[in-house]
């Protein structure tokens, strides 16, 4: 009895710092729920324009939004935001890249993604590159040095058939949740959305990068279904819907500027990711929740993930 009192002791602070880590705190019998949020000001439309070579406004708002603009709803019920601010911490990017025989992409534009993150990525930030066809393969382990990233071409060969899903689990358990202590675990998937033959359903995936507060970024390649209807999973352009829109992430054209994309999310990392915590209160964790995170201020634009799933 004495060693089975020991062995709780011991356990019960590295199960509390897991939880921590993973945005499920439990402090004094209450659990603390966190959620990614991109927050950034942008043009009030209610406000006048200013006039032409006229100097920045001393007026003008603080760029960090703040807990006190914020309004916050968990499955329809009022919750108290405990804190909101500003993630200035090192991110875990793994670009997941469809290496199969029929995307409609060119390889070397395919190469040319990983290369535009080696000026990109902020002090800290490592990058792994994967690609995928029938398995998983790691192209590049975590690293920040530009020769790394931009030497991906030559591994890059589009052989045999998808599978998406099998592929993105591997990389949440293989790669992400072991990384739990970093709270910007992000992936930027290159591909169409397409899977084929995945023994990992649809929905357990979306589940799995919501319960773990992983953001889903897709470069987003044209569909070589056309649109056809899948029996076993959403369309393709509706899966990338999905986990992006599921995530707080965001979807940008592979027939864009991928240089201006990569761009724009290194930076939405470092400048505009916030941490927002609170105590659920009157909700039930065994149904889906959709979160809802509003302000009064036109001049404040929100990105979360959609919803807790079921528990």
């Amino acid at each position: 009895m004495v060693v089975r009192i020991l062995l709780s002791l011991l356990i019960l602070p590295c199960t509390s710092s897991l939880l921590a880590q993973s945005g499920r705190t439990v402090v004094a019998g209450r659990k603390t729920t966190m959620v990614n949020v991109i927050a950034k000001r942008v043009a009030d439309p209610s406000r006048p324009r200013p006039l032409l070579g006229s100097k920045l406004n001393k007026d003008e708002p603080d760029p960090v939004v703040t807990k006190q603009e914020l309004s916050l709803f968990d499955g329809g019920i009022s919750q108290k935001i405990e804190a909101f601010s500003p993630d200035p911490s090192p991110a875990r990017i793994v670009i997941v890249m469809d290496n199969s025989a029929t995307l409609q992409a060119d390889v070397k534009k395919l190469a040319a993604v990983p290369a535009a993150f080696a000026p990109e990525i902020y002090e800290g930030d490592k990058v792994m590159v994967i690609g995928f066809d029938l398995k998983p393969e790691v192209i590049t382990e975590f690293t920040d040095d530009p020769k790394e990233l931009q030497g991906t071409l030559s591994l890059l060969r589009k052989s045999d058939a998808p599978k998406m899903l099998d592929a993105l689990n591997v990389v949440m358990e293989d790669v992400l949740r072991p990384a739990v202590q970093f709270s910007k675990r992000i992936i930027v998937y290159i591909g169409d959305g397409l899977d084929r033959g995945s023994t990992v359903k649809f929905d357990t995936m979306l589940a799995t990068l919501q319960n773990e507060n992983v953001t889903f970024y897709a470069i987003q390649v044209r569909d070589r279904t056309r649109g056809a209807l899948r029996k076993d999973g959403p369309k393709p352009v509706d899966a990338l819907q999905q986990l992006t829109t599921g995530t707080g992430g965001k979807i940008y054209p592979f027939e864009g500027d991928v240089k201006q994309a990569v761009k724009d999310i290194c930076d939405e990392l470092r400048n505009d990711r916030y941490q927002l915590t609170y105590f659920p209160e009157g909700v039930n964790p065994i149904n889906k929740r959709f979160i809802l995170l509003t302000t009064s201020d036109q001049g404040v634009s929100l990105r979360y993930k959609a919803y807790h799933p079921p528990q």
